[in-house]
């Protein structure tokens, strides 16, 4: 006996395990990405907090041109008192002034989205005898002494 040979037809599609496989190597790119994603937007997310302290800064020098020393808190900065970093990321606070020297912080929330960024939660501007020195804050709010400006991009 003989058969005729019956033309077949081509499937077009994937199979099954074809479509496991690509999910899988998409799940496994997805779990290397996302971690340096989030590293990046937190340092991008940084920059509002040098933002704020940067305006902190020329507000305590306009105080400064004005009166024999620099503002001691932050309501008694000239307009409307810049407690916050413009994007809202970081509190901003004056740890202290004198008449030569002035210390401020900005501080990720516990509300904030910055808050997750444990080496550099808060950024800190200290100013004494006309010398600036930044300095980085971690998760327990200490200065950093390893790597003191870690956080600022300079």
């Amino acid at each position: 006996m003989h058969h005729a040979l019956r033309p077949t037809k081509l499937r077009a599609g994937f199979t099954l395990i074809e479509l496991m496989i690509v999910v899988g190597v998409a799940a496994v790119l997805a779990l290397v990405a996302y971690p340096s994603y989030q590293e990046s937007v937190r340092k991008g997310r940084r920059a509002d907090a040098i933002a704020g302290l940067n305006r902190l800064q020329q507000l305590q020098e306009r105080v400064r041109a004005q009166q024999p020393s620099y503002a001691a808190a932050v309501a008694s900065l000239p307009g409307p008192p810049p407690a916050v970093s413009p994007m809202g990321y970081y509190g901003l606070t004056i740890d202290a002034a004198s008449p030569s020297s002035y210390r401020m912080t900005a501080a990720a929330g516990a509300g904030s989205p910055q808050f997750g960024d444990t080496n550099c939660r808060g950024l800190r501007v200290e100013m004494a005898g006309g010398t600036i020195n930044y300095l980085s804050l971690n998760a327990a709010g200490v200065v950093d002494a390893t790597n003191a400006n870690r956080c600022w991009p300079r």
